[in-house]
């Protein structure tokens, strides 16, 4: 299937791991702003994608486009916009940020993350609660320590699990 890769172009180094990635549908976003009208288009042109990565700049319940950030609060106001209809059933959607996933804010963002893009149709959102370091060869960020919290999330948009490893 697809992969949708959303990541902030402002950052050289996020640039030169999404290039590393290779045949991927790649969403280069400069400002947080650009956000929205860049997934609309998505959504109009009637492509969906099985698995959606975020990689950007982080903390705890936030990510970084540029200078300025997106919180739990932004993201659940994208749900009436209708952003399910950018994924299958079962969908993906890991947000590859530092710390991103990390305390109580951590949680309520990726809650906020099944409301926009896995309700319904369910699937799986992932995030950090550590420093990842990113690697220039193939484009991928590793964490090295922390863990890696999951939301487990059933066809009509309900959370089953909360998973922490």
């Amino acid at each position: 299937m697809a992969l949708l890769h959303i990541y902030d172009a402002s950052d050289s180094r996020i640039r030169q791991t999404a290039d590393a990635r290779g045949a991927v549908h790649r969403l280069p976003i400069t400002d947080a702003g650009d956000l929205v009208p860049a997934l609309d288009a998505m959504k109009d042109s009637g492509e969906y994608f099985d698995r959606i990565l975020f990689e950007t700049h982080g903390s705890p319940g936030r990510i970084y486009f540029g200078n300025a950030y997106i919180d739990a609060t932004w993201v659940r106001g994208l749900i009436p916009r209708g952003y399910t209809s950018l994924t299958t059933t079962n969908a993906r959607v890991y947000f590859n940020g530092c710390n991103v996933a990390e305390g109580d804010d951590g949680w309520s963002f990726l809650e906020a993350a099944v409301g926009v893009f896995l309700t319904p149709g369910g699937g799986e959102v992932f995030g950090q609660t550590s420093v990842g370091f990113g690697n220039p060869f193939n484009g991928h960020v590793v964490h090295l320590w922390g863990a890696t919290r999951r939301l487990y999330v059933d066809p009509t948009g309900r959370i089953v699990e909360r998973f922490e490893q």
